[in-house]
């Protein structure tokens, strides 16, 4: 939602399908536009497995972010997940069944993606509720006066370092992206647990590039036979 013009609406349709059409196999997580508690508790109301959130700075908007997605006595969130029942397979699922099992494996996942939030890591990873935590390198590069997505520049790599670093001591699996077989090899080698390999229109489009080529190069085959 953060980078796309979706709808709480249309997020919790899709979280719902996702659900269905993998036969709860896959367990969607909705990136949020921001730390505001109506996305968070839109998102978490859908039923989805979890939510990502951008940008956070310091170990206090990351509290209040817990407080948002978490249910008292921890947290603050509000009582209504009505709709999380239809992204859940089971037929009997009701809101207790919710209530009772489902809410407890939410996973809340911070992102970092600035040299202020790269700064306060160990703090903003230390926070009771943290599941695990998400460098967006776009971002942070951004905010390092660097171009791109990824790098070689020693500030850079000192700036994930120490994030992965702070992930260890607090036992909070860190992510980033890692869009191509180099770049996935590199982050694993680095430390990173979990990886955003693409985005959806970036493979629609490279599944219709394949199937276009595929049928080009049959009707070449085709056209070749028949001289």
């Amino acid at each position: 939602m953060e980078h796309a013009p979706v709808s709480p609406r249309e997020a919790s349709t899709l979280v719902q399908a996702v659900v269905t059409a993998s036969g709860g196999q896959c367990v969607p997580v909705i990136r949020t536009p921001s730390h505001g508690v109506e996305w968070i508790k839109w998102a978490l109301d859908s039923g989805a497995a979890g939510i990502i959130i951008p940008m956070v700075m310091t170990a206090q908007e990351c509290e209040n972010i817990i407080q948002r997605a978490i249910y008292p006595p921890r947290g603050q969130r509000s009582f209504g997940p009505f709709l999380a029942p239809y992204a859940d397979v089971d037929p009997m699922a009701d809101v207790t069944k919710y209530m009772k099992d489902r809410v407890k494996e939410v996973a809340i996942i911070p992102m970092i993606e600035s040299m202020e939030g790269v700064q306060n890591a160990e703090a903003i990873l230390r926070v009771p509720g943290v599941t695990a935590c998400f460098v967006g390198p776009y971002d942070l590069r951004q905010s390092m006066g660097l171009p791109g997505g990824d790098g070689e520049e020693a500030a850079y790599l000192n700036a994930l370092q120490n994030i992965l670093e702070a992930g260890k001591r607090n036992n909070v699996v860190i992510g980033t992206v890692g869009a191509t077989e180099a770049s996935a090899r590199r982050k694993v080698e680095m430390g990173f647990r979990f990886l955003l390999t693409g985005q959806e229109p970036n493979f629609l489009v490279a599944g219709a590039k394949s199937t276009l080529q595929q049928c080009q190069r049959g009707m070449n085959a085709a056209r070749t036979s028949n001289l």
